[in-house]
Parts: C-alpha cells; structure tokens; sequence
C-alpha cells in the first residue's frame, strides 16, 4: 500500500526532470529515483518526529522547529531542483540536510546513547548509490566523527535526553525509532527492489536485442564472406578496415597488406579516369551514394574492368562514420561491349558504303537502259511503220524489258534505303491515317475496304507505316480475281503487342510459298501476267522486323489470304552506351 501511494505521488512530483534523462541512462533514472523516496520519506518523518517533540514534557520548541525546518528544506530542495536541474546539487542537499536533522536529534535524545544514529547507515548507502563511493566515504567519516563527537559530550548539562524521564518513554522511543526505521528502510528497499528490477528488465531486453543482432550480424558476415563481390569496408578517410574474401580473390590482396591503405594507393593506374575519381570522392564526401565503372589494376599488375557502388554509413548526428565500397569484375562484359562498338562502326561503314554501292549501280545501269529505250525510238521513228508484225513484236518485248529492268533497279534501290528514310516518331491513330493511306493507293471501283474492329494508335514512324500499308494494300489489290474486291484491315491486341491483320478475298497463296513472298525480286505470277519488281513486301518484312515485329501470312488456296504483322506497344529501346559518370547516352 505504502509503495503504491509512494509510486503515485512520485509520478504526480516527478515532472520534466525525470523524463529528461535519456533512457538508455538506467543509472541515473534510478539514482533520481532513490532521491525522490529518501526525500519524501525523510520529509514525513521530520514532520512526524516533530509532532511528537511537541507532547514532551521539557521544552523541545528548539527542536520541533528545526525538524519543521528541515522539511521544509527537503521539499524546498526538490521543487528547486525541477528548476535549476543540478541533480548533484540536489542529491547534496538533502543528504546533507538528513544529516543535520539527526545531528539535532543527538541533542534531545541522549547524544551517543540516541537510537536514531542508525539511520547514518541508510544516509551512507544512499550517498553511495546517488553521488558514489568516494562522497560514501566522506559521509562515513562524518558519521564517525558525529558519533565520536556526541561520544565526548553526550555527559554535559546541554545534552539531554527527553526519553530518560520515565520507564514508558524510553520503550516509547524505541518503538517509535523501530516504526520510523522500518518505514524508512522499506521504502529504501522497495526504491532499491524497483530499481534492481527495472535493471534486470533492461539487461535481460537488452540481451535479447543483442543476441537478434548478432544472429543478424552472423548473416550479414556469412554474405559479405561468402559472396562473390568484393567488399571494402573504410573509414571516413577512405582508409582500409576491412575486406572480404572475394577482394583477395579479384585483385590478389590479402587483407592485412591493404589495412590502413586508401583504395587509390594501389588499385588505380594511369588509365583510370581521374575525373571519375574526383566526381566520385566529391559525392562521397557530400554523402551520397556513387555507382560507376573504373579501370583497376591488380597485385600482379593485369589490369581489369570493375563495376561497384560505394556507400557511405551515417553516424546519428549525421557525420560520416564509414564506407562501404562492392566490386565486380566486369572485364569480359567490356571486351564485349568494346567489339559490339567495333562491330556497329564496321556496320555503319559498310551500310553506307552498300548505299553508295546502290546508287553507283542504279545510275550506271540506268545509263545504258535509257540509251536502249532512246535507240529503239529513234529506230522506229526512221523506220515509220516499216516494220513487219514480228519485227514490231520483238520491238515492244525489249521496251517492256528495258521498263521492267529500270523498275528493278528502282526496287533495289528502295530496298537498300527501307530503313534509311526516316521520319519523326510519334503516336499514330491508324483509324484516321489509314484512311490517307489508302487515297495514295489504287483503289478501283469495284474494290471496298473495311475495319471491324477498332484499330490501335501505335507508336512509330508515319514514313514507314505508309509503306507498309501502301504495299499489303496494292498486293491485295492487284493479285485479286475475283469480281467484287473485300479487303478486310482489323487489329488483335496481345501483352505486349498489337497484331495487324490485312485480309483479301483473293485466290490465296500456297503454303509453300508463303515464305518466298518476302524474298527480295520473287514472285509468284508470271511477270508478264502481271507486272510487278517483287521488291515491296521485302521492303515491308525488312521494316516490320527492323521495329521488333514479324510479318507471316496465313492462307490456303481459293481461300484468300490474310497478312499479319505485329507492332510493339512500347517501342524497341535503342542500343545503349554505358558512360562512366554513370549516365547513359544512346549512340548515334
């Protein structure tokens, strides 16, 4: 009962000093805490024991009024100290204050022979366990000293003892000392059982806390020394504490020859980018993380690519305690990186060069192609209609011929610039635009186009979907034979795709020809049936797959035929160079 009503006013009186002290400081929380019950109890009993002055046959005004003082004092102490918050001062005063009040005991109450001067054991303790061993000390001695003191002068006139009167006052005293011992050492030993088990509380979370931790720290130790990066572990300095196994692995250093080192005094060589270096150690000293790919060198001299991020780790003030660096060796992925480099330039040559090539071969074939067309008409303005029927025959094949020669050399050349002829990309409704399209194309009369389904708005290049459609939509045109044209333009939409499909009710092609349609100058027709370079569809497969789709037809003889292709939904990502800011640039 008495800890419980103890309890209560302590956490009504304790106010802002108590919740001040940081948590993790057990210690003094517990000395605040031993402070406020021997205050507390030490203010009851002066109180108490001057009420009971008060009915004593002597005179003991004296004394009552200095043991009121003394409580006041005690209270007076601990109202002061929400104040100034000097918890040493505090603890000072009112031991020292305890002190004196048993001091003016002595003289009462029989000097040496006085019972209370066993409370100067609990004021030694509690010295002890608020302001340490050496003032426990110091309060010892003047303990000794008091009682030596009071030893010497306890058979003087001036020391008196207000129990001596009668038989019944001094068993009065007794009982009264033994009452105010047992209150004050219960709530001595209750602040101190309270406090014992609020340590034990903390140690027993705390290693519970530990031992979480060190299961973890086992984990994260079996990962950075079982791992295949290499780890570096450094100071604020960038100086070496620590590295993995993998390190030893990579560049031939054990970990006792790099200890203390900086990464830059045996790793970078005369190749690494100094800029580099320079962004990196600025950003890391700014505290932000750096990712990138450097040039290193190891023990044996070889030198090799590495790939790593560094890291740095905060103190919780915000300073930088230390770094934490993981490496890759990426060597073999930028011998692979330097020879696709090497390939596209090589690429890039002969693109250009076979562009050239093709238009060298367009412009001297169609030289001598224009020289025939110009011979024959001169020849057949000289002659007037002189010729005979076979004559006049064998002349029109080789005008058809030297048409159909120019028109080849044309394909070709358009062949050769499909992906050359670029436009601008953008999103393109193919709903409104294919309706432009199909003004451009060779639709007769007899010929109607429908869209049953609503078509996607695809993202890409207007130049090339034009060419794509103009083709499929003439092929179906121009193979069909049937009376009445139907061409059907309808879209499917996949994950990650659209699927394009161009349908005609034409007389189909054999499944063993699907494949030849796409092939550059085939045709299925005789061209003398039907005119045609055989040129556009492989313009069409060439963009198609250029952009990452495919183009296949389905079709059975008699049954029309139906040319799907498919369009990505997020466009192909273009071929990508790694920069070693670590930015990334697209190659032109």
């Amino acid at each position: 009962m008495f800890a419980h009503t103890l309890k209560k006013l302590r956490k009504i009186l304790s106010w802002g000093v108590y919740q001040s002290i940081p948590e993790d400081d057990l210690l003094e929380k517990q000395r605040y805490k031993l402070f406020f019950t021997f205050s507390a109890t030490c203010l009851l009993l002066c109180f108490a024991e001057s009420f009971h002055a008060l009915s004593f046959d002597i005179d003991a005004s004296i004394l009552a009024t200095g043991l009121q003082t003394f409580a006041a004092i005690f209270l007076i102490n601990y109202l002061a100290l929400q104040k100034h918050r000097n918890l040493k001062l505090a603890y000072t005063v009112c031991l020292m204050t305890a002190f004196a009040c048993v001091h003016l005991f002595n003289y009462y109450y029989g000097g040496i022979r006085n019972s209370g001067n066993f409370y100067f054991l609990f004021m030694i303790i509690a010295t002890v366990i608020m302001l340490g061993n050496r003032q426990g000390w110091i309060m010892l001695g003047l303990s000794v000293v008091n009682q030596f003191y009071f030893y010497m002068i306890s058979d003087k006139d001036w020391v008196q003892n207000v129990m001596a009167t009668t038989e019944s006052s001094l068993n009065q005293d007794f009982v009264f000392t033994y009452g105010l011992a047992v209150i004050a050492i219960a709530a001595l030993s209750n602040s101190l059982g309270s406090s014992k088990n609020i340590v034990i509380e903390k140690i027993t979370e705390s290693q519970k806390t530990l031992a979480e931790k060190n299961k973890e720290l086992s984990k994260l130790s079996l990962v950075a020394s079982k791992t295949d990066s290499a780890v570096i572990i450094t100071d604020s300095e960038l100086r070496i504490k620590w590295t993995n196994d993998a390190f030893s692995r990579l560049t031939g250093y054990s970990a006792p020859e790099v200890a203390g080192r900086t990464p830059g005094d045996f790793l970078y060589t005369d190749s690494t980018d100094q800029d580099l270096v320079n962004y990196m150690n600025r950003r890391l000293a700014s505290g932000k993380t750096f990712a990138g790919e450097m040039e290193e060198m190891k023990k044996n001299g070889q030198t090799f690519w590495a790939q790593f991020t560094a890291t740095p780790i905060k103190n919780e003030d915000g300073s930088i305690k230390e770094f934490i660096f993981l490496q890759n060796d990426i060597t073999l992925r930028k011998q692979s990186e330097q020879k696709i480099r090497t390939y596209l330039r090589d690429l890039e040559i002969t693109n250009k060069e076979l562009d050239e090539f093709a238009y060298i071969v367009s412009h001297d074939l169609k030289a001598p192609l224009h020289a025939i067309s110009n011979l024959t008409e001169w020849i057949e303005e000289d002659m007037k209609g002189n010729f005979s029927e076979d004559t006049s025959a064998n002349f029109n094949i080789i005008k058809s011929r030297v048409s159909r020669m120019e028109d080849l050399i044309n394909g070709l050349l358009a062949f050769a610039r499909a992906n050359h002829k670029k436009g601008e990309k953008s999103s393109v409704d193919l709903n409104s635009y294919i309706q432009e399209i199909i003004e451009l194309c060779p639709i007769t009369e007899n010929c109607t186009i429908s869209f049953p389904s609503q078509l996607p708005v695809l993202y890409g290049d207007k130049i090339k979907f034009q060419q794509i459609f103009i083709n499929l939509i003439s092929n179906a045109i121009k193979y069909n034979d049937k009376k009445d044209i139907h061409i059907t333009i309808s879209a499917e939409e996949n994950e990650n795709e659209w699927v394009i499909s161009v349908k005609d009710n034409g007389p189909g092609i054999d499944p063993r020809f699907h494949e030849k349609v796409f092939v550059i100058f085939q045709t299925l027709n005789p061209r003398d049936t039907v005119e045609s370079t055989g040129v556009g569809l492989a313009i069409v497969k060439k963009i198609i797959e250029e952009e990452g789709g495919k183009i296949w037809i389905e079709s059975t003889p008699g049954q029309g035929a139906d040319f799907r292709f498919t369009w990505l939904k997020q466009p192909k990502p273009e071929m990508f160079e790694y920069d070693t800011t670590n930015q990334y640039q697209q190659t032109k």
